[in-house]
């Protein structure tokens, strides 16, 4: 059973040994910071001791310049100033290497929305408040020195407050004896659950009262730390704590996540967004990154989370085949960039290359070597790099030396160069010989640039065989003619069948979906006329806010400006009264959309208190529809559809948009599947045979 008081965890007597053994030649600096809120005023008051490595005598560092710092054993030189930040210059007496500096004063800065192209969030760089108190290193509320620090933390809070600091909380105090690239400052009214998760403690700080939903979030704390655990190695930190924000976020930071209060009470997120948090403490705040050199920590997070939970279901393929159409759909030669020049994602061309290609290139190591070494080298890579800033310099060692293979190549051209390759299959043919049959085919990398090094994964159906004959064709050239022998007639030729490689997709291998308009370099929106005054309005209103995403040329126009959809454009429909809806029924499937709703997966959906988005292709073109009967549903179906981006149909009830249905359309048939040519001509058009069975990655 949960217990809602303070409980006290020392670290896992494991983890201790493990990071005995993780570098940490240099003696850091240490904070032991002394805080007190007054959140009605927005006011922090704070005393620091600084113990600075054994030498050093000048040192620079800043500090929100409200918060004027004295200190009584050291002279603090002022600096320049960068926003709302100071930076001030200490010179300590020689044998001396510790000083303390005292201040106060105000840090308010409230969540202020921020823009990224169909979606909006809420950002700080911090603020003391009484809804509660955001801080981190981009606030200025500690004297921030360059490089990594170590740290405690004691807080003074207002009656029924906590406050909440990675590392463990013993002895009153917050308190991290590894390097820290940062320290953060959490507090609000909250609620505290405890339980042990295998020696880490596990937490969670909520706003109301709600065993329930803790306990949720702690046996999924649990569940996940076991899995990380048991693949990758020991969890570096004491605890893992879920904290409930009072604006909506999805911050991980070391040992907690920091997530808004509707995004917890949404019934996947423990399952979904909640793990690849937790996977954080690994990647990205156990082994740290060097973002100099590329943010390997989101692509790999997002393979061993996102992909990984979605392997255990089945369902990899199709997340893979999603990571690579969010290419497709987003990435342009304008867009486009190599993965050693990602830092974060800000956009959606960001993501489909910092998160996405970089979870592929982790697919394809794992294939090009097996889930044994892949395991084993990622072990090899968070022990050796633990507490460490790390690129993919570190990680293409690690594999290398775990491999024994020269992996210089495939990093270098995976990492280094921007774009992808785009694969052609020309007529496969067969031939009888005295060993069988000779299936023979051409296979054409039809990108512009260099030519890719792949091992193209292919399938081939056999004539009386219900599983496929699988193999690996290598490819070193723009053109590479195949010869092989396959043990049966082959009917049908399927080239990289589960989307194994990281390419661009053909069209016909990308079912229609709503990127394709967000990520379209031309839009139109067509409004329309008849509508109530009050839909009007707020139809306009999307229009007019997606047209102010950069990078695209968006016309909005209303149903009676013009005679015909034009074909040069992807095109958003709005609205039941749209003149133009017949062309949307048109190119639907037969009965999805209805006179009184919408027919999605066996489900009915009346027009009455029900929102809708639907896509469709029309001659190469993809055309959508978006329709609510309530005004007051639209805002809410507007912010929340971009987060549907890669499926095809969604459908909400009443006006606060809650989603009843949502999914993807089938793909018309890919040039990469085709039937095979007989020696008297003929071919035949049959169903791809079963593929065999894979296991998802496990430790070995």
């Amino acid at each position: 059973m949960v217990q809602r008081l303070r409980i006290l965890f020392a670290a896992a007597p494991f983890l201790a040994a493990f990071v005995a053994f993780a570098a940490q030649a240099q003696v850091l600096p240490h904070h032991e910071l002394r805080v007190a809120l007054q959140p009605d005023q927005h006011i922090l008051i704070a005393s620091d001791t600084l113990i600075l490595p054994e030498g050093t005598r000048e040192i620079e560092f800043t500090l929100h310049r409200g918060l004027h710092p004295a200190s009584p054993d050291a002279t603090l030189e002022v600096q320049g100033s960068d926003g709302w930040l100071q930076q001030y210059r200490v010179v300590l007496p020689a044998g001396s290497r510790r000083f303390t500096l005292n201040y106060r004063g105000e840090i308010y800065q409230p969540p202020q929305q921020e823009k990224r192209e169909a979606r909006t969030f809420e950002t700080t760089p911090g603020v003391i408040s009484a809804e509660g108190v955001f801080l981190s290193a981009n606030s200025g509320w500690y004297p921030q020195l360059p490089g990594m620090t170590t740290f405690s933390l004691t807080v003074e809070t207002p009656a029924g407050w906590r406050a909440v600091s990675q590392g463990a909380y013993q002895e009153g105090r917050w308190q991290e004896t590894q390097p820290q690239d940062e320290i953060y400052l959490i507090a609000a009214p909250y609620t505290e659950y405890a339980a042990d998760a295998g020696g880490i403690a596990a937490l969670v700080y909520l706003r109301q009262d709600d065993t329930a939903l803790a306990q949720r979030y702690l046996d999924a704390t649990r569940r996940y730390l076991a899995l990380y655990q048991n693949l990758l190695g020991p969890y570096p930190y004491a605890k893992f704590a879920l904290v409930e924000n009072f604006w909506e976020t999805g911050y991980g930071m070391p040992s907690f996540t920091l997530l808004g209060s509707q995004v917890i009470r949404l019934p996947f997120i423990a399952d979904t967004s909640y793990p690849h948090e937790i996977l954080h403490n690994w990647w990205g705040n156990g082994v740290y990154v060097d973002y100099e050199r590329g943010n390997w920590s989101e692509g790999l997070t997002a393979y061993l989370a996102d992909h990984l939970l979605q392997e255990q279901k089945g369902q990899g393929a199709d997340h893979r085949r999603g990571t690579l159409q969010k290419y497709a759909d987003f990435i342009n030669a304008e867009r486009d960039f190599p993965l050693a020049e990602f830092s974060s994602r800000h956009s959606m061309a960001t993501e489909a290359v910092g998160y996405g290609k970089a979870l592929m290139l982790f697919h394809m190591l794992r294939r090009e070597l097996g889930d044994a070494i892949f395991v084993q080298a990622l072990r090899a890579f968070y022990r050796d790099q633990l507490f460490k800033r790390a690129g993919y310099a570190e990680l293409e060692a690690a594999f290398s030396k775990t491999s024994g293979r020269d992996l210089h190549n495939f990093f270098a051209q995976w990492v280094e160069r921007e774009g992808a390759p785009q694969l052609q299959l020309e007529q496969p043919r067969a031939r009888r010989t005295a060993q069988g049959y000779e299936l023979s085919f051409t296979l054409t990398q039809s990108q512009s640039g260099s030519t890719y090094a792949l091992s193209v994964p292919i399938a081939v159906t056999l004539a009386g065989a219900e599983t496929a004959y699988q193999t690996t064709v290598t490819m070193q050239d723009k053109q590479t003619k195949v010869r092989i022998t396959v043990p049966g007639q082959p009917l049908r030729l399927d080239i990289d069948p589960e989307f194994d490689l990281f390419r661009r997709l053909a069209r016909a291998e990308i079912p229609p979906a709503f990127s394709q308009l967000f990520g379209a370099e031309r839009l139109t929106i067509v409004l329309p006329t008849s509508a109530s005054a009050d839909l009007r309005t707020q139809y306009q209103a999307i229009a007019q806010t997606w047209q102010q995403q950069p990078g695209r040329r968006t016309r909005i126009k209303w149903d009676n400006e013009i005679d015909a959809l034009p074909q040069d454009s992807a095109v958003w429909l709005f609205g039941w009264e749209n003149a133009f809806l017949a062309e949307m029924l048109g190119a639907l499937p037969d009965g999805t959309l209805q006179e009184h709703g919408v027919h999605l997966d066996d489900e009915e959906y009346p027009r009455d208190g029900h929102a809708y988005a639907l896509s469709a292709g029309r001659d190469g073109q993809t055309i959508a529809w978006l329709a609510a009967d309530s005004p007051a549903a639209l805002p809410t179906l507007a912010r929340k559809l971009p987060h549907y981006a890669k499926f095809g149909y969604a459908a909400f009830a009443g006006d606060q948009v809650s989603n009843l249905a949502k999914g993807s359309w089938e793909a018309t048939r890919s040039p990469l599947a085709q039937a095979v040519v007989q020696e008297d001509g003929n071919s035949m058009d049959v169903p791809r045979a079963r593929l065999s069975t894979r296991s998802a990655l496990a430790a070995p």
